[in-house]
């Protein structure tokens, strides 16, 4: 999503420390965001071949490890775009409520995660996976043209299990062969492609904003950022 000459990632020294702060914050969430759905969707489009092909699959670990990174980052993004500093001037599409309201899933989902303990009376009631089922498309064959549809539903299993394939509710943008990815976690369910796909508008508003009301950074006028260290040890002296 952002590239090194964004603005996101060229902030000018006279820029607000608060501000500076969140907009910094929001830019590690875009990445981990960026990182985290782009793998999953290749680890699905892997998946999906692989089971075309006969292999039994039944790890799934890789996956959750990248679809959770993305819930908890999504609700951390939301977080901090409807508290920056300033939030009240945003246009309605961009809005504090509007954004909340599009993202509630994504909140809703997050919290099922993050109280698994509190939750598990409800986790049982349902019969649903503690990590949450996940369904979604794959481009099987460009031409002509196939989609296949999956799910994937972890862990321990009692009685009659119903789950459900993905299901398209308009267009569906694939990123690695894979799109329309959804899960479902306690008595909640979220589409996780409409919430990249929303997350993506936001920050091209956002460096849209950012590089007509800020002048073009130089170095010298830029924020450092990014700093790596490291040292030899000597272990003679240890």
């Amino acid at each position: 999503m952002i590239t090194e000459s964004s603005p996101l990632l060229n902030l000018p020294v006279n820029m607000h420390p608060k501000q500076a702060v969140f907009i910094d914050g929001m830019r590690h969430a875009i990445e981990i965001i960026e990182m985290a759905y782009s793998r999953m969707c290749d680890s699905l489009t892997k998946l999906s071949f692989e089971s075309s092909n006969g292999k039994n699959t039944t790890g799934f670990t890789h996956i959750f490890l990248d679809v959770w990174a993305f819930i908890d980052t999504a609700d951390r993004f939301r977080s901090l775009w409807v508290l920056q500093p300033n939030s009240h001037t945003l246009p309605k599409e961009f809005s504090k409520n509007e954004i909340n309201s599009k993202l509630q899933n994504i909140r809703d989902i997050r919290n099922v995660s993050a109280h698994i303990a509190q939750k598990a009376d409800q986790i049982v009631a349902l019969n649903s996976s503690v990590l949450g089922s996940v369904s979604w498309f794959t481009v099987a064959s460009g031409s002509p043209l196939k989609i296949k549809t999956h799910f994937i539903r972890p862990g321990i299993m009692r009685g009659t299990i119903t789950e459900n394939l993905a299901q398209s509710n308009g267009m569906v943008n694939f990123v690695n062969g894979s799109g329309g990815i959804s899960i479902t976690a306690g008595k909640h369910a979220a589409n996780l492609s409409d919430a990249y796909n929303l997350i993506y508008s936001i920050v091209q508003f956002s460096e849209k904003v950012l590089a007509r009301e800020i002048p073009k950074p130089s170095i010298e006028n830029t924020i450092p950022r990014d700093m790596f260290g490291s040292a030899d040890i000597d272990v003679e002296s240890l």
